[in-house]
């Protein structure tokens, strides 16, 4: 029954992906999520039930719109096929539990910023404080050391950001700093200073390739939310094998 309900989290995963996809394009920039329909930005075409089906829908139409042949960008499928297997992953990792009802809403939540700040640079404060109160329902909820710990780790996540923000004359975002307390609340004090050190070193290698490729400029602004996801994700996950990693080795 876990392979079967692991494929089944796959599939849904990639729905739900393809919903918070349209969430970060249109939270931003003030229009509903429900009305309009989701249609071409160029001609205006509304989609169909095949068109939407998250990358069938992609590959049946090669890659552009069935009326005037606009090329579509391929990070929809990408994230939408990335959403099936980290919501599978979640669900092998976690089994039926609170800890998978928390990953889920970390993993939507990074999501639904990374799409924004990808079309945008922008990290919504709507996004940011619907997910506030979930998290901490949802934190509580699930096993942890003890009562205060998403507190001081929401508190360390935005006061560590804060200082970097203030330090580098705001040459990182401010949402970037509000999404690190929130970040905190789902890994706790230690897990978000690991994560923004493993999201730096991520962003490092993002800029560097692009630099390399001659796809920006230097001191051109790049969006950082996707080496924050990166880096935040890989520390959920894999932070407690690197600390007794470390351990054993150092101590």
């Amino acid at each position: 029954m876990t392979i079967v309900f692991t494929v089944y989290f796959f599939i849904i995963g990639m729905l739900i992906t393809s919903f918070t996809n349209v969430v970060g394009l249109r939270i931003p920039v003030g229009e509903s999520i429900v009305r309009p329909r989701s249609h071409c930005p160029n001609c205006g075409h509304v989609l169909g039930a095949l068109e939407l089906t998250p990358v069938l829908g992609y590959l049946a139409l090669r890659g552009k719109c069935r009326v005037c042949q606009l090329p579509i960008s391929a990070k929809y499928p990408a994230l939408e096929l990335l959403g099936g297997v980290l919501y599978a992953y979640a669900f092998y990792q976690f089994g039926w539990s609170m800890q998978f009802v928390l990953t889920l809403i970390l993993t939507s939540l990074l999501f639904i910023l990374v799409m924004s700040d990808l079309a945008y640079m922008l990290v919504p404060n709507k996004i940011l404080l619907f997910f506030l109160p979930i998290s901490l329902i949802v934190r509580y909820l699930s096993p942890y050391e003890n009562w205060y710990n998403p507190i001081i780790g929401g508190i360390v996540g935005f006061s560590l950001l804060f200082a970097i923000f203030l330090a580098s004359r705001q040459g990182m975002g401010a949402g970037d700093v509000k999404l690190f307390g929130l970040l905190g609340i789902f890994l706790g004090p230690l897990d978000v200073v690991i994560a923004l050190f493993v999201s730096a070193f991520v962003g490092s290698i993002i800029g560097l390739t692009l630099l390399g490729l001659k796809r920006v400029e230097r001191k051109q602004p790049i969006p950082f939310v996707p080496s924050i996801a990166i880096g935040t994700l890989l520390t959920y996950y894999f932070a407690d094998d690197w600390v007794t990693l470390y351990l054993d080795l150092f101590l």
